[in-house]
């Protein structure tokens, strides 16, 4: 087995840029940075884009920010290039695939292949509707230089590892690992995710791997901005009130940079809705916030001490030396049995100062490394004392195990066997695997075939001793061909729905006295079929599988006219939603989503079956105001409308009793309708002959009626008595 001991000798100096006692953050309080200095650079105007919620720094066109805004559906699916002083200098518009998935969250650049790219993520969830339907869009950088571009966009689908929603407002690109870090938000615990950077994922979904939880979340929750900056020496993740900051030791992963504790940035000062952050270099960086308003851009910059010698990280062979410490100087690591070789020794200086590598002549021997301060009037000497192991290693543990270049969610080198679906249409898997020991041997028998009850690939690994062997498994399952609706509308209009409570069926209502409808129109998921045999409706997968739903339409008698408000307790049976009624919404409709999923199911909308009327006086419930459309027996009436909390008049002029869809027109937050009022051309229900009988006004329960002999009518004209 490869070992690395370590021997303190001598800690003969301190090189520490943070001091002071910060937040509570994982049960202790961080250590303060007071290097960093805060100045207002400029201002994003709300002319230019209103509430951004990403920012990075140009790499093709050094000097520059890109920055998209929170609305991104229709004509705002762009980013614009601005310069830090908030001056629009381009914009490129974007050709995405799924034209209405909205909440796009942050934007990063990085270097691929020797390319730039941006990354913009979709990656937000208020209301964790979107599971393993996150995307991050990217494409090569554009040079910025004015007008209008059009770029389409190339995209990544991801889910998590627990195959649960989430709302994630940070995206952030390592230009060392290639690898996207991803940190979710939440109000308690936050955790960091990653996904190496791929061209050629396909359209499947990427799984991330979750690296670790970001503190405790008792301070430090709802992350919502981050970057790391290009040398990838910086990570930095902020929420409103703060900013923390991570230090890669050497060559070490990023994962394991976080999780060491970091430290409390104290320039920065409270941003509210502050969600961007962009590096520049490893001691600049720009933050701006998400408003509706004209909004500062800052610029932080770190000092750096001339002054200050001292390591950041040592690696040995590419492996960050464990255990290192800026203040201890003196290490002992044993390598390899059969090493016949000089390790590569490298390292990194704190504040912009100069290394020096010597190895012996050869092993044993004391490898020096001279580490000098950036002014060249101060330095210090760390020791590696190098022997090698007398004995053959017996370590036949992996050190990784990944599928398609990804690493397997939850691997640890101690558990032999994991168990991964794919998905129908996907190709064969590849397993690929790293042995912890150099010297240790691994040979991967991939599968040649993936059914649904599973097949087994194979890792055995041999120790360097060539007596300890250990065998890793992998079981592919191949998933059920996709079998879904995405959408089923009727003669008479109706979007039909699949109840969550009975996915048995499929629903459909229409008005009581009209011939029952049937299926118009209907679609499915790919590679799925549909059929139907009366009110059998039966979906065929690829794979020759099928459900059947029933479908089930019912009448719908219409309330009876009254110019009385009708105050919604839930018990109309008039009123039809999927979504149901609730004491705060009222009878509730959804939001829109790019998948179908919440269409149907039948969220989206909610159905009034209504008596004929000229005028309609609709009621919201008193939650935030919703975008709408309206429509008559499912044709649109009008067009988007905005229902405001005072409610709003529809002059439908029906003659006859209908149909009355109100269907939400916004990709976030749910709406609900609270109360109706009714009203007819005051002529109806009253004689049109002549009479001879004088009409009076009368005030009867704060209700004014008209009275013409015995009868009494509303001033609309409906009898009552």
């Amino acid at each position: 087995m490869k070992r690395i001991l370590l021997f303190l000798v001598a800690g003969i100096m301190s090189a520490t840029i943070a001091r002071g006692a910060g937040i509570n953050y994982n049960g202790t309080n961080l250590q303060e940075n007071a290097e960093f200095t805060r100045t207002q650079c400029g201002t994003q105007l709300k002319s230019v884009m209103k509430e951004i919620s990403g920012l990075a720094c140009s790499r093709t066109t050094p000097g520059y920010l890109w920055a998209h805004g929170d609305e991104n559906t229709g004509s705002n699916r762009k980013i614009i290039a601005i310069q830090p002083d908030g001056t629009l200098a381009m914009t490129v518009n974007l050709t995405t695939p799924n034209t209405t998935r909205d909440d796009w969250e942050d934007i990063a650049t990085g270097v691929y292949g020797n390319k730039n790219y941006v990354f913009v993520g979709a990656i937000g969830d208020n209301d964790l509707q979107f599971n393993d339907n996150y995307y991050i869009y990217y494409f090569e950088e554009p040079a910025i230089s004015s007008g209008t571009q059009t770029v389409t966009v190339n995209t990544i689908r991801y889910g998590y590892p627990d195959n649960q929603p989430h709302n994630t407002e940070t995206l952030m690109y390592d230009n060392v690992e290639q690898m996207f870090y991803i940190a979710d938000k939440v109000s308690g615990v936050c955790h960091l995710y990653k996904l190496p950077f791929r061209t050629d994922y396909g359209t499947g979904i990427q799984r991330l791997t979750e690296v670790c939880a970001l503190g405790n979340g008792s301070k430090f929750k709802e992350a919502n901005g981050g970057d790391i900056s290009p040398d990838g020496q910086w990570m930095a993740i902020k929420n409103e009130k703060y900013i923390l900051l991570w230090e890669r030791q050497g060559s070490e992963s990023l994962s394991a940079t976080a999780l060491r504790d970091p430290v409390q940035v104290m320039a920065y000062q409270t941003e509210e809705q502050g969600e961007s952050l962009a590096w520049l270099d490893a001691s600049t960086f720009y933050t701006t916030s998400d408003s509706k308003k004209d909004t500062p851009i800052y610029k932080y910059v770190r000092a750096v001490d001339p002054s200050v010698a001292a390591l950041t990280g040592i690696t040995i062979n590419g492996q960050s030396l464990s255990g290192f410490s800026a203040d201890q100087t003196t290490y002992s690591v044993e390598l390899p049995y059969g090493t016949t070789s000089m390790p590569s020794i490298a390292a990194t200086a704190a504040n912009e100062g100069t290394v020096q590598v010597n190895l012996p002549l050869s092993i044993p021997g004391v490898a020096t490394i001279v580490c000098t301060s950036k002014n060249g009037q101060n330095s210090v000497t760390y020791t590696i004392n190098l022997t090698i192991s007398a004995t053959p290693s017996s370590d036949a543990t992996l050190k990784s195990l990944s599928v398609n270049g990804s690493a397997i969610a939850g691997f640890s080198a101690d558990d032999f066997a994991y168990e991964i679906v794919i998905a129908y249409a996907a190709e064969l898997p590849v397993v690929t695997a790293v042995t912890n020991d150099a010297f240790a041997t691994a040979v991967v028998s991939n599968v040649t075939e993936v059914t649904k009850a599973g097949n087994d690939a194979t890792v055995v690994v041999t120790a360097q001793d060539g007596t300890t062997q250990l065998t890793y498994t992998v079981t592919f399952k191949r998933a059920d061909a996709i079998k879904k609706l995405n959408e089923v509308i009727m003669s008479n209009h109706y979007s039909a729905f699949i109840p969550e409570k009975d996915s048995s069926r499929i629903q459909a209502y229409y008005l009581a006295g009209e011939a029952e409808p049937t299926v118009m129109s209907h679609s499915e998921g790919a590679g799925t079929t549909w059929s139907q045999n009366g009110n059998v409706v039966t979906l065929t997968g690829a794979d020759g599988e099928s459900i059947s739903y029933n479908l089930v339409i019912e009448a719908v008698t219409p309330v009876a006219f009254t110019a009385n408000e009708i105050v919604f307790d839930g018990t109309e049976t008039w009123v039809k939603s999927a979504y149901g009624w609730a004491s705060d919404k009222k009878w509730k409709f959804s939001k829109t989503d790019t998948d179908y999923t919440r269409e149907m199911n039948g969220k989206t909308h909610v159905e009034l079956f209504l008596p004929a009327c000229d005028t309609l006086y609709l009621t919201p419930f008193s939650g935030t105001e919703r975008d709408v459309r309206f429509y008559i027996n499912g044709v649109e009436f009008g067009s988007k409308t905005k229902f405001v909390k005072a409610g709003l008049t529809l002059n439908v002029l029906q003659s006859a009793p209908f149909m009355l869809t109100i269907a939400s027109a916004q990709s976030s937050g749910d709406g609900g309708v609270a109360a109706i009022r009714m009203a007819r051309k005051a002529a109806t229900g009253i004689e049109t002959t002549k009479s001879e009988v004088r009409c009076v006004k009368m005030l009867r329960d704060g209700q004014l009626l008209i009275k013409q002999g015995d009868a009494i009518y509303t001033i609309q004209g409906q009898r009552i008595l």
